[in-house]
């Protein structure tokens, strides 16, 4: 029968002032954390969590979840791109930060003019249930913005190879996921798309837009959030969480959070 594993990919919208009442802290955060809480998700790729937000995240969700992933400087601070799992699911086999440039293993390493670097975290977990199992990896990333197609690209590059060195050395089901900052027209997804070694396909790709920018200017919204893989779908399993709080309205982010369900 396989196991049963449901994913979401979340990006928290950094503590921005301008925002206003839809900053994460001292606004947002407690319906976030209440949220991931009630999810029931397995594993949640988290993009945007400042050092805060993790301590937070940590000090909350402690009791049910482990979160790895570490911030993108040099000093292993500043903005991460976390994976958060379930602690009575899963045991953890290995975690790694790794950054988008030509040479993945130096902090806080970027390609030349960009000023702020990306990073992609990536878990290998065993399902601990009765019965078979087999291990699977989850990448999680925040690419370049859309106004740097080359870059997301270059940064789609920078994973798939990783991902099939990866897989070189032991053959596990992959997903890939996380704020992409492109469009499905892009290069960048097209060139997951293509990759013949991997074959990953997008179980997210009928949810519609991912961005809303808090519904402010519909203009501005578009799908740039994804979940790949080569594993087994579970049909029907895909769906962007639209979820507004019922006392005020308030948003869980400006990207609405996805998330689908794959079989091991």
């Amino acid at each position: 029968m396989g196991t049963k594993v449901t994913l979401m990919t979340f990006n928290m919208r950094m503590n921005a002032r301008n925002d206003g009442e839809y900053q994460l802290y001292p606004y947002r955060i407690g319906y976030v954390i209440d949220f991931i809480r009630k999810s029931g998700v397995d594993v949640i790729g988290m993009q945007e969590v400042q050092p805060e937000t993790r301590r937070l995240l940590v000090d909350s969700l402690s009791a049910d979840y482990l979160i790895a992933g570490y911030g993108r400087n040099d000093d292993f601070g500043g903005e991460a791109s976390c994976v958060a799992f379930k602690k009575d699911k899963f045991a953890l086999l290995s975690y790694d930060t790794f950054w988008i440039s030509d040479t993945p293993l130096v902090p806080a390493s970027r390609p030349e003019g960009i000023h702020i670097p990306r990073i992609c975290t990536e878990v290998t977990l065993l399902p601990t249930g009765i019965g078979e199992t087999k291990p699977f990896r989850v990448y999680n990333t925040h690419l370049f913005n859309a106004v740097e197609d080359d870059m997301s690209t270059f940064g789609v590059k920078v994973i798939i190879e990783r991902m099939i060195a990866d897989s070189a050395v032991m053959k596990y089901p992959i997903a890939l996921m996380g704020d992409f900052n492109c469009t499905p027209e892009s290069n960048a997804i097209a060139t997951i798309r293509k990759c013949k070694e991997l074959k990953l396909r997008d179980l997210t790709a009928d949810v519609g837009y991912t961005f809303n920018g808090y519904e402010r200017d519909e203009k501005h919204r578009a799908k740039i959030d994804y979940i790949f893989t080569n594993a087994r779908a579970v049909p029907g399993s895909a769906a962007k969480v639209t979820d507004r709080r019922e006392k005020d309205g308030m948003f869980l982010s400006d990207h609405y959070p996805v998330k689908a369900a794959i079989v091991l």
